[in-house]
């Protein structure tokens, strides 16, 4: 606290030799021996040399630089600098009491920017320095405000102030502190700061003190600590007032994420569940937004314990087929559902347990599902899985009387009936009539003679942008002469008819390979004139946008020759009986890494396709997760220009843009 300006003098430098005066009369009443010895104990230093009145560098002991205690008080007489720096310390080794209240004095007189003018160093270093290590021994015996002043010039920690004496410090001043950056603390400095303030013992203290801080005034601020312990404190109260202050911090401020959210929870009422759940978005979560996932998470959980019926209705979104096809972070939200789900709610809600015995099934949600319908009640599950069998089979005999639209269908593909025929050609069992039989597969081959002149497309643009591939001649390979005698092995070997989608690529298409190379990255030093250097990357994204598109899922499908030698080592297995068993996951693709970069890439799940398969189309089993039809797959990867990662990110060069425009009127339909 500044010294009243009505009785502080006009002139510093009279202000300050007065105190030093007094300390120098108050140490006059010691013997000097006396003052000499306790300079010896406290191991006061002084500078190493005076001449006139000029530092000229250095330290050392008070007791070396005035050998009696008389050269030490003759000194002080003489107003000598360093004599007058180690005064104050030496009278609280002979008279603490009377040292505390010039410490106290010393640390009230505001004089920010003063400079000795014999030797120009900082009054901030000099006196104040000195009194702050007098307060620090005894903090006890100093006022509120004095302590605060030390924390907010960092020579006093937050653990080294007494229980208690910070409650004299009114809690707006503390927090003013806190938001300018003055004061700094995390959540257990908090706890232990301001635990004890009469002002946050209350649910309206708190909240009051929560909403003062910088984060409800701005974006961001330094009083992030602080901010977490006062939401903790009011979870535990239960203090249901601060619902609206904790759902703002949880939907506005990432950096409270988890602290607000789950003080949500922790209060529970209604109200609380509602805020918790409001940011919930079943139709999709933004891409690359890790921290809405997190939120995605809180909100899912609170749902769930608002009503496992309405977390149905509303997750409901979240379990369709064509949502855990794609994989990605919906998915990964419908695995957050499943984690959440209690027993207890399951069986509140049936539907909760339909649906997990439905994605037990799904190559991603299995694992999940499973543990949790091994908590549940046996009788429950089963009655569950009757309903489920129930309405397949009422679901398939409405199918069978349902009679397949008028006209040829290939003729109808032609016309531009792409998708809904080949919904149909699904629906076919696996042994369809001759004549139906033959129309499906003249609507394959059309389909893949789509898709073939649709990856020429594509690779005559990539091999013009100069995109890296990792082997040119596989980028696009026709099928070989004899690849439906490679076709009729493979049938053989896993013990029926390929899927028409499939046999019908091999046959059409033969096989694609986008993937790409990292040495399409580096740096050719013949064409630049450079000295090598290993591993020196070109980081040009705008001048050669494509190179980067390898880490966007380039499409890939093996060659026939690849298929036909894994059925062959797995049927070797088979007959061997070394532990392989029917059906046979047939690779289709490599893992993502592969594909980015091959010569690096580390073990990881690979696309497969489960045979022998259905009639006419199989699905796609991704190795992130998730499953699609595979003309489905196909039409995704050349909507995208052969990379179908690229839906799932915003970071989409304008050349690349470009070019999936111009490739969209080379691809027809399919």
């Amino acid at each position: 606290m500044p010294m009243d300006p009505a009785r502080a003098p006009a002139d510093p430098t009279a202000l300050i030799d007065d105190l030093n005066s007094r300390i120098v009369r108050s140490l006059g009443a010691h013997d000097p021996a006396e003052l000499h010895a306790a300079a010896a104990r406290t191991g006061i230093d002084v500078g190493e040399t005076y001449a006139g009145r000029l530092w000229t560098g250095g330290v050392c002991p008070l007791v070396q630089r005035y050998a009696t205690g008389g050269a030490f008080m003759a000194a002080l007489t003489n107003s000598s600098p360093d004599a007058l720096n180690a005064a104050i310390e030496v009278l609280a080794a002979v008279a603490p009491t009377a040292a505390m209240s010039f410490a106290l004095e010393v640390m009230r007189i505001d004089l920010d920017g003063f400079t000795f003018g014999h030797n120009r160093v900082p009054f901030e270093l000099v006196m104040r320095g000195r009194a702050e290590k007098i307060i620090k021994r005894e903090p006890s015996s100093a006022p509120p405000e004095i302590l605060l002043d030390m924390l907010r010039r960092r020579s006093l920690a937050p653990g080294e102030i007494p229980k208690g004496k910070i409650a004299g410090i009114p809690i707006a001043a503390l927090i003013a502190c806190v938001s300018t950056g003055e004061l700094r603390f995390d959540q257990a400095e908090s706890a232990g700061l301001f635990s004890g303030h009469p002002a946050l013992r209350e649910g309206a203290g708190l909240l009051d003190a929560l909403l003062r801080t910088r984060w409800f005034a701005a974006t961001d601020g330094h009083d992030g600590g602080l901010t977490q312990w006062l939401a903790h404190r009011l979870a535990a109260a239960g203090h249901t007032p601060a619902v609206p202050a904790l759902r703002e911090l949880f939907t506005r401020q990432r950096l409270f994420l988890p602290t607000a959210g789950e003080n949500l929870l922790e209060i529970g009422t209604p109200e609380a569940l509602e805020a918790a759940a409001s940011p919930l978005s079943p139709e999709g979560v933004p891409i690359n937004e890790y921290d809405r996932l997190h939120r995605q998470a809180i909100a899912i959980d609170a749902l769930l314990r608002a009503g496992p019926s309405r977390a149905f209705d509303v997750l409901a979104p979240l379990f369709e087929e064509r949502v855990l096809r794609c994989g990605g972070m919906r998915s990964e939200s419908a695995r957050t559902a499943l984690e959440k789900l209690s027993p207890a709610q399951a069986t509140a809600e049936p539907r909760w347990i339909e649906r997990c015995l439905r994605a037990a099934q799904d190559r991603e949600l299995g694992a999940t599902a499973r543990v949790l319908l091994d908590r549940l009640d046996p009788g429950l599950v089963d009655e569950a899985a009757a309903r489920v069998e129930k309405r397949r089979r009422r679901a398939a005999a409405a199918r069978s009387t349902v009679k397949p639209p008028a006209g040829h269908l290939f003729e109808r593909y032609r016309a531009g009936e792409h998708e809904r025929v080949w919904e149909e050609l699904l629906a076919l069992d696996r042994s369809p009539p001759k004549a139906l039989a033959a129309q499906a597969e003249a609507v394959a081959v059309e389909t893949m003679e789509r898709v073939r002149c649709g990856l020429e497309a594509v690779v005559e643009r990539l091999r013009a942008e100069a995109y890296p591939f990792h082997e040119k001649a596989r980028a696009l390979v026709p099928p070989p002469r004899d690849a439906l005698r490679h076709v009729e092995r493979l049938e053989r070997l896993t013990g029926g008819r390929l899927p028409l989608s499939l046999r019908a690529f091999h046959l059409v298409v033969g096989s694609v390979d986008l993937s790409g190379s990292a040495e399409g990255f580096r740096h050719d030093p013949k064409k630049h004139g450079m000295k090598p250097k290993r591993d020196e990357i070109v980081n040009v994204p705008e001048k050669y946008p494509f190179m980067y598109l390898s880490h966007f899922d380039p499409l890939v499908v093996l060659p026939l020759e690849e298929a036909v030698a894994e059925a062959e080592t797995w049927a070797r297995g088979e007959r061997q009986g070394v532990g392989m068993s029917a059906p046979l996951d047939l690779t289709i693709s490599p893992g993502p890494s592969f594909k980015a970069n091959p010569r690096d890439a580390q073990p990881e799940p690979v696309d497969t396709v489960r045979l022998p398969g259905p009639f006419a189309d199989v699905e796609l089993r991704r190795g992130r997760g998730g499953a699609i039809p595979f003309v489905e797959h196909l039409r995704s990867c050349l909507a995208w220009g052969g990379f179908p990662g690229l839906a799932g990110t915003s970071i989409r060069p304008q050349a690349v843009l470009d070019a999936l425009d111009a490739l969209a009127q080379s691809v027809r339909p399919f």
